[in-house]
């Protein structure tokens, strides 16, 4: 098992295949518990927290080293892998899916 603290080179390893895959990597980091194929835990430092996603079938793990960087990527997320504005993650999750109903 390796750590990565960089974004772009954890994520080209995995599959957003769908709204669902982002939804569920941003709802692990942000509840730090699994979600579809992603796994984030919490650690206690001596200067705040630390986090570590997996993800299902990639062997190395995003080391996010505070809650600016978890912060941080969750802004890369949303401004790369969705077409959310300023609202979060969780609203940009469930006007998908209500439009998801309506086609």
């Amino acid at each position: 098992m390796a750590k990565t603290e960089n974004f772009e080179t954890w994520l080209s390893g995995i599959a957003l295949e769908s709204k669902e895959d982002v939804y569920d990597l941003y709802n692990s980091i942000n509840n730090f518990e699994r979600s579809g194929k992603f796994y984030t835990s919490k650690e206690v430092t001596n200067d705040g927290y630390e986090y570590l996603v997996k993800a299902d079938g990639l062997e190395d793990h995003l080391h996010l080293d505070s809650d600016e960087t978890k912060f941080a990527f969750i802004d890369h997320l949303k401004s790369n892998y969705t077409d959310a504005d300023a609202a979060d993650i969780d609203v940009w999750s469930e006007m998908k899916k209500d439009l998801g109903r309506l086609d």
